[in-house]
């Protein structure tokens, strides 16, 4: 589990370092050496070491030398929805990048009704809105984000002239009110831009059948499939098409942070060994049916043990966070009653004292013990 969870952090860190090396061209790249030796514009402290340059300024209240925080996510194919939502905790003193995956249906605190309560649905109301839903379930706002949008991953791969990938299982899927058909053996496959879009849009066969494991299974082929193209992209066949690449991802790409702090950030991510310095989770939870008027489903989380968990790895102050820091909600925040979750709920819960039973730790402690 720990090696499938780096290579899936590596898969995160691609996108970063795509977009770093399309960037890394005349201007921005004298840019990058530039800073390396001075101070980005900004106030509070620099959350790198003096001898690697400056990197993402932030407030320093409270917070943990060397350690900055970045939200990445990449939109749907129709630009108003997160599909993929993480947040990367970069520890530049230790040489550590920890991620923390959001699943896209999370149910969270807001004013939105039906479906749209699921946290993949702020992005439509703003990157302000996405930012502070986010800082909902994992305790603090992230510093600075990185919005991708897959329309331009289409882009890339014709420019660079397709993509090799090997196609999990058979694809069938149409909906003629879309006009979309989607049809994909099992194998290799060769694909272009088009291709790409539908295979990234596929969740399931006409007959209902998808990924085990639902939207998470979904969540691992998209990072999968971004690896590939990450490592299509820098491969040297392609290095005379970096410009264009870089027109391309500068139109798809929405972040607050400069073009030497992305170089920055992919500089980094190049030098870890990823077997040792980085690990990446999913905030703990389940996947259950909710009656808001409707049946729908959602991704629970679990407040006890998402605390903990945050704490351990991804906590980017010098200080405990507690349940003042959160605001997560569950079928029982709204007096409803989710057969699923419980069941879902109390198999976890098993699971995880069974594992935990040589430890000693048994179920999570009350992590807001201290909180009176």
């Amino acid at each position: 589990m720990e090696n499938r969870n780096n290579a899936l952090l590596y898969r995160v860190l691609k996108i970063v370092v795509v977009i770093a090396a399309a960037c890394a061209v005349g201007y921005f790249a004298f840019c990058y050496w530039l800073n390396a030796y001075g101070s980005l514009a900004g106030g509070g402290n620099d959350m790198a070491n003096a001898d690697q340059g400056s990197a993402v300024v932030v407030d320093g209240i409270g917070r943990r030398d060397g350690v900055f925080t970045l939200f990445i996510g990449a939109t749907d194919d129709e630009g108003v929805r997160t599909d993929t939502m993480m947040v990367a905790v970069f520890d530049t003193e230790n040489h550590k990048v920890n991620v923390i995956n959001i699943p896209r249906d999370t149910l969270v605190d807001c004013d939105r009704t039906g479906a749209a309560r699921k946290i993949n649905a702020a992005y439509a109301h703003g990157i302000d809105e996405m930012l502070d839903e986010v800082s909902t379930v994992v305790g603090f706002r992230p510093d600075k984000y990185l919005i991708a949008n897959f329309d331009g991953i289409a882009d890339i791969v014709d420019v660079i002239g397709g993509v090799d990938y090997d196609i999990p299982f058979d694809m069938s899927y149409h909906d003629p009110a879309q006009d979309l058909s989607i049809e994909f053996e099992k194998g290799w496959q060769h694909l272009d831009g088009e291709q790409v879009v539908e295979y990234l849009r596929w969740r399931h066969n006409d007959d209902g059948e998808g990924y085990a494991d639902g939207d998470i299974g979904r969540v691992t082929k998209l990072q999968d499939f971004l690896v590939v193209i990450g490592e299509a992209v820098l491969s040297p066949s392609n290095v005379l098409k970096i410009p264009t690449i870089a027109s391309t991802v500068s139109e798809n790409v929405e972040t607050d942070l400069t073009n030497s702090q992305i170089i920055w950030i992919g500089m980094q991510g190049m030098q870890l060994d990823m077997n040792e310095d980085v690990t990446m989770e999913t905030l703990y939870g389940d996947a259950a049916m909710v009656n808001f008027g409707v049946n729908i489903w959602f991704y629970i989380l679990d407040e006890d043990m998402i605390i903990d968990q945050i704490n351990e790895k991804y906590n980017p102050y010098i200080f405990r966070l507690t349940s003042k820091n959160f605001s997560i909600v569950t079928p029982d925040t709204y007096g409803i009653y989710s057969s699923s979750w419980e069941n879902e709920k109390a198999v976890r819960y098993a699971s995880y004292q069974h594992q935990d039973e040589g430890s000693g730790s048994g179920e999570p402690a009350d992590s807001d013990e201290d909180d009176s």
